[in-house]
């Protein structure tokens, strides 16, 4: 076994990008170490990670063209990607709930300490300054066109509401009327709000005491199970869109992803050899799924949709031990950016999709395509590069979070 000294400098240097070549020179609690460190990375420090949101924001991006673009229906990946391309919100589920769940680990390890104040205060910059300008933007342009497609200003109000309190994906199913809000489908991040509220007290619930880890992970798998009965129970009183728009029947994508940070953080049962061989097979599932899943279809709803969550988790593990097999793909530069801006593609989308619906009807359908794809990317990039990344690093925004340091100190 290599010295602690020896493990350090490989540590030093980029351990994400060297953990696989450490894994020839140490072993037990020191490799045990090294891949925590890797897992509980931000984001960005996961390679591929960015890639992986790529693929999510475009398979539900091309899922939702047809709106702006009715020709491309005629094309059966067009017709497929509207039928399946829904899944890519599991992926975002997946992933967030990985990550959300892996970041308070750490600090309650590192601290002992969950720090309640940075962690919502991190969660609302992320979400909030972009969709409140956003909403703000969509608002203006809704009283200036008098509200189309029959939605009245009290629909417009009252999802502009609920995506602020996160109960969207409830206004929704209560009031069918707001489906035809340009803004519907901000339902899925009150979703994930909802989790965001929850998760640091189940967190601390869970492992407050140092009690044997295997206990919180059975009350995990235990909710998940009871949360896949519920959902064929929902789907089968009442129906797939229900099943589809619920929290108790989508939020069990985000309890998957805080499994896969649990057993990694707490255990070591998740070997890398196993997911340099599972991922590739996780790559077919989630395929086949999008390809051949619909939101109307039993399938989905009694273990279809588990199965995906597994498989995107799978994906999303090995990416963070650096044994995906295709990482490679999904670290190139361009696709990493679409992931950078995946936040903005998916509150803008569509907005520009419905508005051009309404006002591009002398285009032609190559005309549409390239005018929907370029405005969405465009506002998403500027989203990015305006809102959302100067409000995370903005002196304001680490003064809420308590984590601002002036040059004096």
């Amino acid at each position: 076994m290599a010295s602690k000294q020896g493990v350090n400098a490989v540590l030093t240097k980029s351990l994400r990008r060297h953990i696989k070549r450490a894994r020839g020179v140490v072993s037990g609690p020191l490799l045990h170490i090294a891949t925590l460190m890797v897992m509980t990375q931000p984001s960005s420090r996961i390679e591929g990670l960015d890639g992986l949101r790529a693929v999510a924001v475009m398979t539900v991006l091309v899922s939702h063209i047809f709106i702006a673009v009715p020709g491309v229906l005629q094309y059966s990946i067009f017709r497929t990607f509207a039928r399946g391309g829904f899944l890519g919100v599991n992926m975002f589920f997946v992933m967030s709930g990985f990550l959300i769940t892996s970041r308070l680990l750490q600090d309650k390890e590192t601290s002992g300490q969950i720090n309640w104040r940075k962690f919502y205060a991190h969660r609302a910059l992320r979400i909030f300054p972009a969709v409140t300008v956003f909403l703000v933007a969509h608002y203006f342009y809704a009283v200036r066109n008098d509200f189309p497609l029959s939605v009245t200003a009290a629909n417009e109000f009252a999802m502009t509401k609920a995506t602020f309190l996160q109960y969207a994906n409830y206004a929704v199913y209560k009031n069918p009327m707001t489906q035809f809000v340009d803004n519907v489908s901000l339902w899925s991040l009150s979703i994930e709000g909802q989790f965001y509220i929850a998760v640091p007290i189940v967190v601390f619930v869970l492992f407050r005491k140092n009690r044997h880890h295997y206990w919180p992970i059975g009350v995990i798998l235990l909710s998940i199970g009871i949360l896949a009965i519920q959902r064929g129970l929902v789907y089968n009183d009442l129906g797939w869109f229900a099943t589809y728009i619920r929290s108790d029947t989508r939020i069990e994508s985000l309890i998957i992803g805080m499994l896969g940070a649990v057993l990694v953080m707490k255990t070591n049962v998740v070997k890398p050899v196993f997911l340099r061989y599972a991922s590739f097979p996780a790559v077919i599932v989630v395929v086949l799924i999008v390809l051949y899943g619909r939101a109307d279809g039993s399938f989905m709803w009694f273990g279809g949709m588990t199965l995906f969550d597994i498989a995107c988790l799978v994906i999303v593990l090995a990416l963070a031990q650096n044994v995906f097999f295709a990482s490679s793909i999904l670290c190139w530069k361009p696709i990493a950016w679409v992931g950078v801006i995946s936040y903005g593609l998916y509150i803008w989308q569509i907005p520009v999709f419905r508005i051009i619906q309404r006002h591009g009807e002398t285009l032609s359908t190559t005309e549409r395509l390239v005018l929907a794809m370029t405005v969405t990317f465009l506002l998403s990039a500027l989203s990015w590069y305006i809102i959302e990344r100067p409000a995370m690093r903005s002196r304001w925004g680490q003064r809420l979070a308590g984590t601002y340091r002036s040059k004096a100190q």
